[in-house]
């Protein structure tokens, strides 16, 4: 969808679970760029952040039926995009419990009784189909969504059992009733990105941007954040146009399906790492690669993951596991050919160009946090 454009039907009113985060964010940016003079309730637990004029924050946890349900009788939204979530390196099963399954199921039953929603898009992840171990090749939506044991990770299970409350109640009272539909985005980076890019880019900031796991030759998938927005709206724009008509034929149904999205440029995943080094101005040179063998770094995970489970009675866990190593030598690549089928979508911006704008905004964010440390 090109920046400014008309949506051929309005999603508005809308809310934006989460809209104070990296994604939530970014999709209220670009609805606002889409639709301009459109009304934006954003539900967030920290409103403070990230904010756009003229948009209704409320910051509202929403695992809080009472409070869900107010926001919902003020806004009587037409759309809604589902994106709140804790942080995925949270270490607490009962969070994504409480925020993920419950939090979910407070926002569709907010819909139910509102009677006024039209579309629901959830933002889930493309996590719910790989047990994090495996390699994946080109994975399209017809891979099943992975169950506990072969799926073990709390947040990723609790996604999963989000993403199928949502996707049953699409249609759920007939063909008048609420469309929903799930996106599931490929790794993602950007401007504002404080956990998985932050992380990269302290990293870099610390001199470990040479070093790397295993033999460096794993191919993987990321999406440039404004596509992902745009895969979003699409989706949504999909859905109200097909509200109160019958189901389509089942290769173009948009309603009641799961939708990989990515930027459709596989990279090697440490080039990538060291391309955002570069972006921030901190470029690795190919002399100065230091590789630590995949078998140095599982055996020292493990032992970290021992000790930690020792000295806390297993109340915390090391930031580098055993997980989070195959996470860097396995080959997890998508197919966004559904997408491109289904909902029209095409990145806009490469993975050059998103990394030239985010490293952009990382440096500038830097350089306010040195103002603002010698002001202080």
């Amino acid at each position: 969808m090109a920046e400014g454009a008309q949506l051929s039907s309005t999603l508005s009113p809308i809310v934006v679970t989460g809209g104070c985060g990296f994604i939530g964010s970014h999709i209220v940016e670009r609805l606002l760029q889409s639709e301009p003079g459109c009304q934006i309730h954003v539900i967030d637990i920290k409103t403070s952040r990230n904010r756009f004029p003229g948009v209704s924050y409320h910051t509202c946890d929403i695992s809080q039926a009472n409070d869900v349900d107010a926001v919902f009788v003020e806004a009587k939204p037409k759309t809604v995009f589902h994106v709140a979530c804790p942080d995925s390196i949270i270490k607490q099963p009962s969070v994504f419990q409480r925020v993920n399954v419950d939090g979910a199921r407070n926002l569709l039953k907010a819909c139910r009784q509102i009677g006024t929603v039209q579309a629901f898009i959830n933002t889930s992840t493309s996590s719910v189909i790989h047990d994090n171990i495996s390699d994946l090749f080109e994975a399209d939506e017809t891979l099943p969504v992975l169950q506990y044991p072969a799926q073990k990770r709390v947040y990723t299970l609790t996604k999963a059992e989000a993403e199928a409350d949502i996707l049953a109640a699409n249609r759920e009272s007939g063909d008048a009733s609420m469309l929903t539909v799930s996106i599931r985005p490929s790794s993602t980076f950007g401007e504002r990105d404080t956990v998985t890019m932050g992380k990269i880019v302290a990293n870099a900031r610390a001199g470990k941007a040479r070093y790397q796991i295993g033999l460096g030759n794993n191919m993987y998938d990321f999406v440039y954040i404004s596509n992902l927005a745009d895969a979003h709206i699409l989706a949504a724009q999909a859905l109200v146009l097909a509200y109160g008509h019958p189901p389509p034929a089942p290769e173009m149904r948009v309603d009641g399906e799961a939708f990989h999205i990515t930027n459709e440029e596989p990279v090697n995943f440490w080039d990538f790492q060291r391309s955002i080094a570069a972006s921030v101005e901190l470029p690795v040179k190919t002399e100065d690669i230091k590789v630590v063998p995949a078998w140095v770094a599982m055996a020292t995970a493990g032992v970290n993951e021992w000790l930690y489970w020792v000295f806390t009675l297993g109340r915390k866990q090391p930031s580098v596991t055993r997980e989070a190593i195959h996470l860097t030598t396995i080959n997890r690549t998508m197919s966004n050919a559904k997408a491109r089928r289904v909902l029209h979508y095409i990145p806009k911006v490469s993975i050059e160009d998103g990394l030239a704008k985010a490293g952009k905004w990382f440096m500038e964010e830097a350089k306010k946090a040195k103002v603002n440390k010698k002001t202080t």
